[in-house]
């Protein structure tokens, strides 16, 4: 019986729904590369920072740089207790204006502090010169007055008769060695008086040299007693005022920033103790950190605005008036950071140190 040939049709269909399939993807992927847009390449990211990436405010704006910064003084002047002693009183507050001259506090010095004033008001060094001057002026004065008029007087006496006694051996009624003698004693005469001469040269020298010593000594009490005043705040030439009696007083015109806690009325306190720091406060720099890649946008003068944390309310204006050439860290791992500086007006003082706030600066293209 020969075989049936049922099963060749279902071959041939599928057959012809493989290749109709097949027809309709590439169909398909025709269309889309027909239709679809062409990509342009992308390029590789770049690589992340090690460390800081840099704040840029505004990115529709790329003249306009943000950056987080602190306030700080100008500069600042400590107020030192230059000799231990008690606090009698205390003239100012924190956050008090002063002006240059003001009176801070006062305080009074203890015994070994009195001590070494007084060493240092009455040195024994002046007092050894005045002294060796007075005694070679004294010498030369009898050297001169003295010892010379009488050493002259000796020499005429003894040519006088050294002459007489001449005259008489002339005559026969004198013998050869009572002139010897004579002569011998005009020698001792001159040979004294030249001594004394001598004596006269040497003192001048050393009284010279001693009125030198004097004077230094004294050009180095001035300057020591100068010293003294300005430390203590105070003359020396003035009685009225008792001598353990030092002041604290304001070497510039400014604020009181900070007085120590421990430094109270009927406190002791060592010698060289930081009492108090006075600064100006009219003009305030912002210190902000940098990134490399925005600090060679900017320049000196640059301007921009400030606003604080604590008073949002307000905005200050600023200039840029230190960018550094070295910066935070110079290690070759991170990307450097610099610290620069803005200044900004703070006429009604109402700015305090270490203040957080938001810097924007317009660089110039």
């Amino acid at each position: 019986m020969p075989e049936s040939n049922i099963d060749k049709p279902r071959s041939r269909a599928k057959i012809y729904g493989i290749v109709l399939a097949a027809l309709g993807v590439v169909g398909s992927l025709v269309f889309v590369v027909a239709t679809h847009n062409p990509r342009t390449a992308v390029s590789s990211p770049k690589p992340a920072k090690a460390a800081i990436v840099p704040q840029t405010a505004d990115v529709k704006s790329e003249a306009e740089i943000l950056f987080r910064g602190k306030s700080f003084a100008l500069y600042k002047r400590n107020i030192i207790v230059y000799f231990q002693g008690t606090v009698s009183e205390i003239s100012v507050k924190e956050g008090q204006t002063v002006k240059e001259g003001d009176l801070l506090a006062t305080y009074r010095l203890d015994r070994p502090s009195l001590n070494e004033l007084q060493v240092i008001l009455y040195p024994l060094q002046v007092q050894t010169a005045e002294r060796a001057v007075l005694d070679l002026e004294v010498g030369l004065a009898k050297l001169q007055d003295v010892s010379l008029p009488l050493g002259n007087m000796k020499i005429d006496v003894a040519k006088k008769e050294l002459d007489d006694f001449r005259q008489l051996q002339a005559r026969n009624m004198a013998p050869r060695e009572a002139v010897v003698n004579k002569e011998r004693e005009l020698e001792s005469a001159q040979k004294k008086l030249q001594e004394v001469r001598e004596s006269v040269r040497q003192t001048k020298d050393s009284l010279k040299k001693a009125k030198d010593d004097l004077r230094f000594y004294q050009d180095k009490h001035k300057r020591d007693v100068a010293l003294l005043e300005w430390q203590n705040n105070r003359p020396y030439t003035n009685s009225t005022i008792p001598l353990d009696q030092a002041m604290l007083k304001a070497h510039i015109a400014g604020q009181i920033i900070w007085i120590s806690s421990i430094f109270q009325v009927n406190a002791e306190v060592p010698k060289g103790f930081h009492a108090m720091t006075l600064a100006p406060m009219t003009d305030v720099v912002v210190r902000c950190k940098v990134h490399e890649l925005d600090l060679v946008k900017m320049r000196m003068g640059d301007k921009g605005s400030v606003s604080f944390d604590a008073i949002p309310d307000r905005e200050y204006s600023c200039r840029v008036n230190r960018i550094p050439w070295v910066s935070r860290n110079p290690a070759l791992e991170v990307p450097a950071d610099y610290e620069i500086e803005c200044v900004l007006d703070n006429p009604d003082s109402t700015l305090k140190e270490g203040l957080s706030c938001n810097v924007k600066v317009s660089v110039t293209d």
